[in-house]
C-alpha cells in the first residue's frame, strides 16, 4: 500500500490531522449558534480531547488564541480549513450501490466538512439505472465504465471503495487510471495500487474489535477496583461473632 501524501502542512503528524477535522466540525457548530468566540477548554470538551492536546493541534495551524479570551471562531475555521484542504469542496465519486453506499450518500453533513459526493456508480446492471435518495436530491447509479469521465467532467481526486470485495481491485484500477490519487478503502480487498495513490481503509469489524478491548480493559480495571473496596468494607464490620446455638437440619 502507497504511503500517505501529506496533509496540509508537512510536520502535521497524522493523529492532529484527524482531530482538526473533528475541531472543525465542532466550530462549525459553534458558529452556527452564534457565538463568536471559544476558549481552549470549550473546545477540548466539545472535541473529547485534552486542553492540552487541542492547543498543540492548534498551533500547527498558527493559531495560538488570546490569553483570557480565547480563539476567534471564524478565523479559527478558516485557518483549520485551509491546512486540511477543505476551504471548497472537493468532488468524490462513490463505487459501490449497495446498502452502505446508499447510507453514505443519504448521509447529511459532507458539504460542511468540504466533500461533494457527485456520482455513484456499481458493477450490478440491476442497479444501474435505478435512483437513489441522496441528501439533496436523487441520484442515478452509473455503470463502473462511467469512472473515466465522471472523474473528468467534475475534476476528481477523491473516490470511496464500497463495492462487492470481487469488484474491488478492477474499481480500483479505474479509479486510478482516470487519476485519482486519494481511495477510501471500505471493502475487505487490499487493492493494489501505484505508489503515489494513497488507499486509506476502513475496517469496520476491526474497530469494533477495538471498542470490545477498550470494553473489557475498562470491566477489568473496575473489577480491580471493587476488590479491594469489599475486602475494606469487610474489615470495617469487624470479626463476625460465633453462635453457641446448634443449628438443626429438618
Amino acid at each position: 500500500m502507497a504511503k500517505s501524501p501529506t496533509l496540509g502542512q508537512p510536520d502535521i503528524p497524522g493523529a492532529s490531522v484527524a482531530r482538526l477535522a473533528t475541531y472543525l466540525h465542532v466550530l462549525r457548530s459553534i458558529s452556527e449558534s452564534g457565538d463568536l468566540v471559544v476558549s481552549s477548554n470549550q473546545l477540548a470538551a466539545a472535541a473529547g480531547v485534552n486542553p492540552a492536546i487541542l492547543r498543540k493541534d492548534l498551533s500547527h495551524v498558527g493559531s495560538s488564541g488570546v490569553r483570557g479570551v480565547g480563539y476567534d471562531v471564524s478565523r479559527l475555521i478558516a485557518r483549520i480549513a485551509l491546512t486540511l484542504g477543505v476551504e471548497h469542496n472537493h468532488n468524490v465519486v462513490l463505487a459501490g450501490a449497495g446498502h452502505l453506499g446508499r447510507a453514505l450518500v443519504s448521509r447529511a453533513g459532507f458539504d460542511r466538512r468540504g466533500i461533494k459526493i457527485v456520482a455513484l456508480v456499481d458493477a450490478d446492471p440491476e442497479l444501474v439505472g435505478t435512483k437513489v435518495a441522496g441528501n439533496e436530491s436523487e441520484m442515478v447509479v452509473g455503470d463502473l465504465g462511467e469512472i473515466a469521465q465522471i472523474c473528468v467532467e467534475h475534476g476528481v481526486k477523491i473516490a470511496v471503495l464500497a463495492t462487492a470485495d470481487a469488484d474491488a481491485q478492477v474499481t480500483c484500477d479505474a479509479f486510478v487510471a482516470a487519476g485519482v490519487q486519494q481511495i477510501l478503502n471500505f471493502t475487505a480487498v487490499t487493492p493494489q495500487v501505484p505508489e503515489h495513490v494513497f488507499v486509506r481503509p476502513v475496517d469496520l469489524a476491526l474497530e469494533l474489535q477495538v471498542m470490545a478491548f477498550n470494553a473489557a480493559r475498562q470491566q477489568n480495571a473496575e473489577s480491580e477496583v471493587a476488590q479491594p473496596n469489599e475486602l475494606q468494607r469487610g474489615r470495617a464490620q469487624g470479626p463476625r461473632t460465633r453462635s453457641n446455638k446448634r443449628s438443626v437440619g429438618v
